[in-house]
């Protein structure tokens, strides 16, 4: 007959407390802090009744998440543009404050990394945030803006803004 080693049930509990300490190191510890007033961002954001983002359909279709129930703008319709950047396959979609709040939180995970983070789409994320900071960035408390906030991710669109046409894009 054997008997158990004495310390047996310590070292099991030691065993699984320093495994338990590595699991949530490693999972607290990928992510990079998300970008400079991300916080103060997604104060202003929730305080718009409307926001308008223009860029690609594919863009948009790949910065979306397409399973959670929890992000709101994954209901935001892309609608196309008339003229020159419609025939680039521009969409314009109109996001509400509280769903631009979720998208930006949808762009920052991705950004930042993280258990949750779909790294694959880092790049285009991180250059979604960046068009739609800056636009977010001038939204003044308090003061109703002048015309509809709008972020343009497209390089050759300049300074003119498309025109949403009355159709629909085909998803």
């Amino acid at each position: 007959m054997t008997t158990p080693h004495p310390y047996r049930n310590t070292l099991r509990r030691t065993a699984a407390a320093a495994f338990l300490a590595a699991v949530l190191a490693l999972a607290t510890g990928c992510a990079d802090e998300p970008p400079a007033g991300h916080e103060e961002r997604l104060n202003k954001a929730a305080g718009v009744a409307t926001f308008k983002i223009t860029c690609t359909k594919d863009l948009w279709d790949r910065t979306k998440p397409g399973s959670s129930t929890t992000d709101s703008h994954e209901d935001a319709k892309p609608r196309r543009v008339d003229g020159e950047a419609g025939q680039r396959g521009l969409v314009e979609i109109t996001l509400t404050g509280a769903q631009l709040v979720d998208y930006l939180k949808t762009l920052e995970r991705d950004i930042s990394g993280g258990p949750a983070a779909n790294s694959s789409i880092e790049p285009l994320s991180r250059r979604m945030y960046d068009a739609i900071a800056p636009v977010v960035d001038r939204i003044e408390k308090g003061k109703p803006p002048t015309e509809v906030p709008r972020a343009v991710v497209d390089d050759a669109v300049g300074l003119t803004s498309p025109t949403p046409s009355k159709s629909t894009a085909k998803s």
